[in-house]
């Protein structure tokens, strides 16, 4: 490790230099990674740094009082080709994107309300996106027939085409207080229940995917009359135990979630018909009493050796059914009439 005040070679687990007794390697109080000690960021984990210690002292970096504005899904970019967006398919590293998408700037940031921005950042400061097992639903949503119609226009127009398309995908997750973990390409990934859980993830889901497939419609309106492009999305969502957190190497990180359940989410929107909303059996069984549903049977799915239950969600139900307890079963509440009685004569004071 070099010394940046007299250039002195020192080892590469040295605190100190040996020659001016320069500060020159300090660890981060989250991952205990060792990095150099001007870094405003480490390495491993991506914390915010403090400023640094002063030479000679023996100090810990802390870690700062500011919230540090993280897990914020990075900012549509310019697709340069529909060759080159097919065989790299862009992962978002979301450590690399923190202050971007947090700024007044971003063309991110309008689509994230205050409210959930304040979420996230609580989430960021207790450590609640640190590796851990969770339930998670999952959302995949694309554009159908991309690389085709990326084909038959300039680079730049097909560039305007897709960030346009990715405003109506992006800002009904962040409606229902979902977070974009990754853009890929011409597609993106969020997650209903990671960081921030709620009770009703698996409704927060479908309708976000609803709200994509609908208020997209106008959206493709506008690009058949100017390009003569027939812009459509698709929908899967599925829902199951995975584990999320940050993930990858000391030089890429990013949050993401990792077990079957999101294959199987990516399976449903590879195989779902252009916009429409499909599910697997598992978040069907827990919004079956919101939603009327088109039963689609068993489909084929690459990596499944049985064919897996798919439904296609047509639209909320106007009398929406019991979603707790279990169904066919009701038991009426014996014995509380007294109780009954007084909270009745409470609510009437009101």
């Amino acid at each position: 490790m070099v010394c940046p005040s007299c250039q002195m070679s020192n080892s590469d687990d040295a605190n100190f230099c040996i020659n001016c007794n320069q500060r020159i390697s300090i660890v981060c109080p989250r991952c205990s990674q060792r990095v150099i000690s001007y870094a405003n960021f480490c390495d491993r984990c991506g914390l915010a740094l403090d400023a640094q210690t002063a030479p000679g002292q023996g100090q810990s970096i802390s870690q700062p009082e500011a919230p540090v504005q993280n897990f914020i899904a990075p900012k549509p970019v310019p697709v340069a080709s529909s060759r080159e967006r097919v065989h790299t398919q862009p992962q978002a590293d979301l450590s690399e994107e923190i202050e971007g998408a947090s700024s007044p700037d971003s063309p991110l940031s309008q689509y994230i309300p205050k409210a959930l921005m304040k979420k996230l950042e609580s989430a960021r400061s207790s450590s609640a996106m640190v590796g851990e097992r969770r339930v998670v639903t999952m959302l995949f949503c694309d554009i159908k027939g991309s690389t085709s119609a990326a084909e038959q226009l300039d680079p730049e127009e097909w560039s305007e085409i897709i960030n346009g398309a990715f405003e109506h995908m992006i800002k009904p997750v962040y409606t229902y207080e979902g977070t974009v973990a990754r853009l890929m390409g011409d597609s993106i990934l969020a997650f209903f229940g990671a960081p921030l859980a709620h009770e009703d993830d698996p409704q927060r889901a479908v309708l976000a995917g609803l709200d994509i497939v609908s208020g997209i419609a106008p959206y493709s309106e506008k690009v058949m009359q100017e390009w003569g492009i027939d812009l459509s999305v698709r929908v899967g969502i599925n829902t199951g135990l995975v584990v999320v957190g940050a993930v990858g190497s000391d030089l890429r990180m990013e949050y993401t979630a990792l077990g079957d359940a999101i294959n199987l989410a990516s399976r449903m929107e590879q195989t779902a018909a252009p916009g429409t909303v499909q599910i697997a059996h598992d978040t069907y069984k827990l919004v079956k009493p919101l939603f009327e549903f088109d039963e689609l049977g068993g489909i084929e799915v690459k990596g499944k050796d049985e064919p897996v239950l798919a439904y296609r969600v047509l639209e909320r139900k106007r009398a929406v059914g019991r979603v707790r307890g279990i169904e066919g079963l009701h038991a009426e509440i014996v014995g509380r009439e007294d109780e009954m009685d007084t909270l009745q004569n409470v609510v009437d004071g009101l």
